[in-house]
């Protein structure tokens, strides 16, 4: 199967529909990730939830990712463990659970993530998240609405008063 084949029999994009029509097996699941290269928002975060799947499929065995700059890397992850040199954009985007190791990520990273852990060495930008927990050691902007714990360089971010009342 490639990643055509999926794209061509999908209805829409969820994790349940890519779910349904991807391989059952995680190696054919990793060789169709390591074969793609999405370059429209769509196509993208169909490799997400791929990664996704894969990850959980294989748990508790890490999923190591060799691509880098994928974009929606552990899109709804509910379980599972990846391991990426260099993540794109949306790293994390609604996850649940599991956790994602990565030396560097982009934009949105941890993106309404509810559960689970990102740890990165460098994060371009961490969005609006509403739990979970995000470790990094160096971060260039944070989202204003942050419910996860979030840990830069070992100290734990929060908001000042200023920010609070400036509504930064």
């Amino acid at each position: 199967m490639k990643f055509e084949d999926i794209i061509e029999q999908i209805e829409n994009v969820s994790k349940a529909e890519i779910k349904r029509v991807a391989p059952k097996d995680y190696s054919e699941i990793k060789k169709i990730i390591l074969n793609s290269n999405p370059h429209d928002p769509y196509r993208k975060m169909v490799l997400g939830y791929l990664t996704s799947l894969c990850a959980e499929f294989m748990y508790p065995e890490p999923f190591q990712i060799l691509q880098d700059n994928l974009d929606y890397i552990g899109f709804e992850l509910d379980r599972g463990n990846i391991e990426v040199g260099a993540a794109g954009n949306m790293l994390g985007t609604c996850m649940r659970n599991g956790k994602i190791v990565t030396r560097t990520a982009g934009d949105d990273t941890g993106k309404s993530m509810a559960g689970g852990e990102i740890i990165a060495g460098e994060i371009k930008t961490i969005g609006d998240t509403i739990g979970g927990r995000i470790i990094t050691k160096k971060v260039e902007k944070i989202a204003k609405k942050q419910g996860a714990q979030i840990f830069i360089n070992g100290v734990r971010f929060k908001r000042g008063l200023l920010d609070w009342l400036f509504k930064k």
